[in-house]
């Protein structure tokens, strides 16, 4: 068989790995805008750190950084059981961030694997 053929099928597969580790870092596509507050989490073996969060109404901007922990490795906002933001496969060392804007209410932060998965972010009145 042609060497060419064999080696095409591991180019494809080390060109899908760099595009997924490019993602996990977070390329900075979701730029805040102007006036967004901005809340920092590590994921951590325990979960989300700090598991409980403060900030009024308006754009948010999360920052996630990956801790050292191969336990947790996916950080969501959830409105009840809709996911509103989240980012996925942050291996340790990794960060990531995005931006949402919320309403005043109580919001949950998963951590999924973490020994405790779930904390809240409250939103305030402005």
């Amino acid at each position: 068989m042609n060497r060419v053929l064999l080696r095409l099928p591991l180019i494809a597969l080390g060109i899908g790995l760099v595009a997924v580790f490019a993602t996990a870092c977070g390329s900075g596509s979701d730029e805040a805008p102007a006036g967004a507050k901005t809340l920092s989490f590590k994921l951590t073996d325990q979960g989300c750190d700090p598991a409980e969060a403060k900030v009024p109404a308006g754009p948010v901007s999360f920052e996630v950084e990956n801790a050292g922990t191969s336990k947790v490795t996916e950080f969501e906002v959830l409105d009840g059981t809709e996911i509103l933001g989240e980012k996925e496969n942050l291996s340790s060392g990794f960060s990531a961030d995005f931006t949402l804007t919320l309403e005043e209410g109580t919001y949950t932060l998963y951590c999924p694997g973490g020994e405790n998965e779930r904390g809240t972010l409250t939103v305030t009145a402005n």
